[in-house]
């Protein structure tokens, strides 16, 4: 990137800061969101704030300073009100029947299901989350009568899916056991036969079985660029041609715009439009947070996460032409298939 290119982004950045602490105190994890941005970057630019003395720490929230309500007026960036709907939150969705009877019973369900692993780079949505997933699928005639194939389902999507009573079948693909017995079990529970879950690593080749056999995938993979469209790729091959569509989910908390363009570059490749992104869609709870690399790295002592701050942009794909995986056989990954230079936790080395 050039330096004009940076010291633009910067600016940016500094001002979603400088506008969210002028309506009032923010906790670290509010400024995280509110940054829009790699976690970097809007380290980088609140560490520069404090520096300059815009904002100062209170030992519990960020606050304005004089100053820096100063340069947000000289900005003008007061007269900005918010503009994302208030009742959705600019995503679009509300939870309208049968939705609202979903998300009630999933929770119930999500209750007992099993902790996140960083083995496997989990870190769940919440569960309202997972359910206005389904939701923006129905809107777009992606999920009743659908047969659908989730790659990695930690989230729970295939029961939520089921509750809902609109796919006409349901797979999912996940490497952890724990996760597909779970589903294995909910699905016995409840009697349903439409709903399929197997043990797979996205490393190995797509069984033969599942190949060109859905009409709509769903995957909230990994954040690196191989990884990511290793993934992708799969469910693509699992897809029955032109028509088909597909829904993930990306991040640019760790995953730079550049890393973005190579991704979309991919998604083209393999003979997909780009119908719909829908930013800070996804709300993850990440599960002890304080202990991971987001607390670490943060410039001034912090407490747990008051607001769900990882958030990620739904991408939703349909195939205009023949399907063109990128990968078709076994790939030798290790930890890089989950983590790359821009991982949070690599700010600490």
């Amino acid at each position: 990137m050039s330096v004009i290119g940076t010291a633009a982004e910067t600016s940016r950045i500094d001002a979603f800061l400088l506008r969210a602490l002028y309506l009032g105190p923010k906790s670290y994890w509010e400024l995280m969101r509110a940054g829009k941005a790699q976690t970097h970057q809007v380290l980088k630019a609140l560490q520069s704030l404090l520096e300059s003395d815009l904002v100062a720490y209170d030992g519990d929230r960020f606050v304005i300073t004089e100053a820096g309500r100063r340069q947000v007026e000289d900005l003008r960036l007061e007269r900005v009100a918010e503009q994302r709907c208030e009742t959705c939150s600019g995503r679009g969705i509300v939870l309208r029947p049968p939705f609202d009877r979903v998300l009630a019973d999933f929770q119930d369900i999500v209750a007992i299901r099993p902790k996140a692993t960083p083995e496997f780079d989990q870190g769940y949505v919440t569960p309202e989350t997972t359910v206005r997933r389904l939701a923006l699928m129905a809107q777009q005639g992606d999920l009743a009568g659908r047969e659908i194939l989730l790659l990695g389902d930690d989230d729970l999507m295939g029961i939520a899916a089921a509750l809902s009573g609109l796919p006409r079948r349901i797979c999912v693909l996940d490497v952890d056991e724990r996760i597909v017995g779970f589903i294995r079990d909910v699905a016995q529970d409840r009697g349903w036969d439409h709903v399929h879950a197997e043990v797979y690593d996205a490393r190995d080749r797509l069984p033969s079985h599942l190949r060109g056999q859905f009409d709509v995938f769903f995957t909230d993979p990994v954040d690196t660029v191989k990884g990511l469209l290793l993934f992708l790729s799969r469910c693509t091959e699992g897809l029955r041609g032109s028509g088909a569509a597909g829904y993930f989910g990306l991040s640019y908390l760790e995953a730079s715009w550049r890393k973005w363009r190579q991704i979309q570059r991919g998604i083209l490749d393999m003979g997909f439009a780009i119908t719909d992104m829908l930013g800070a869609f996804n709300d993850y709870l990440l599960e002890d947070v304080v202990a991971l690399d987001w607390a670490r790295v943060a410039p001034v002592p912090v407490k747990e996460p008051d607001i769900p701050f990882y958030v990620s942009t739904v991408y939703r794909l349909e195939l205009v032409e023949e399907p063109r995986p990128l990968f078709f056989d076994r790939e030798e990954l290790g930890q890089e298939l989950y983590y790359d230079e821009e991982f949070c936790g690599t700010l600490q080395e």
